[in-house]
């Protein structure tokens, strides 16, 4: 049991890296550390006779927990990408069995240990390579709204929501007059501030039109707009 609740784990975490591909996603190691711990919990359910699909069950309210809004595209992304290496470890692997999502082995051999190796390196090392990318690469995108054109920065470090929504945050003289739906307090690196909250019928970001997004007004000058690295599922 100590064998399939590694190998499970070392799954999780490898289909969230696969997840930052596709979903051109930066994750902090803590953020990987949390849900590779949550999602392989479900391991012992293996032992409590519920019902059969219960651990898909239990994947997708993790996944609105921690994705919100954003579910419709985190689940079916894991579910693919978590089965398929599965199956793809049912085939390699000796004496091994996929049971109610969960792959249960019972021994290696040289081989498909080697096989193995080779692939939790390639998508380590890849993933690495990837945030590294993500760190140098300029994350400035064109963003247009109220007749209104400026820059927007991609901020990974943006994790603030409204509502289960993405807030971005628009310096507040591009903004003029506005109305307030409410406020929120947010902690940056340097204090604890209170933004008003207003809702934009429709923002162009990076040219894919948004429709009833969620706006903080920011006093900071450094930048005309702070995007949710959540937007679009992640994909800008």
């Amino acid at each position: 049991m100590e064998v399939t609740y590694a190998i499970n784990a070392l799954m999780i975490l490898l289909t969230f890296e696969l997840l930052c591909f596709l979903l051109n996603q930066q994750m902090t190691i803590k953020e990987l550390f949390k849900y590779t711990l949550t999602y392989n919990i479900s391991i012992i359910f293996l032992f409590i006779d519920f019902f059969d699909g219960f651990l898909l069950l239990y994947d997708l309210l993790l996944t609105l927990f921690y994705f919100k809004k954003l579910t419709y595209i985190y689940y079916p992304l894991f579910l693919f990408v978590y089965i398929s290496l599965l199956a793809f470890l049912e085939m390699i692997l000796p004496s091994s069995t996929i049971f109610q999502g969960v792959l249960l082995v019972e021994g290696f051999d040289f081989v498909s240990l080697l096989i193995l190796t080779f692939i939790v390196l390639g998508i380590f090392y890849f993933y690495i390579a990837f945030c590294q990318h993500k760190l140098q690469k300029d994350e400035m995108v064109s963003v247009s709204f109220l007749g209104k054109e400026c820059l927007g920065f991609i901020d990974n470090g943006n994790k603030v929501f409204y509502k289960g929504y993405p807030v971005i945050f628009i310096r507040h003289s591009l903004l003029e007059t506005y109305e307030k739906i409410d406020s929120i307090v947010i902690e940056t690196a340097n204090q604890v501030e209170t933004v008003d909250i207003i809702v934009m019928k429709e923002i162009e970001i990076n040219h894919q039109v948004l429709h009833h997004v969620y706006v903080g007004v920011m006093s900071s000058n450094e930048y005309d707009c702070i995007l949710n690295s959540q937007l679009l599922g992640g994909l800008l």
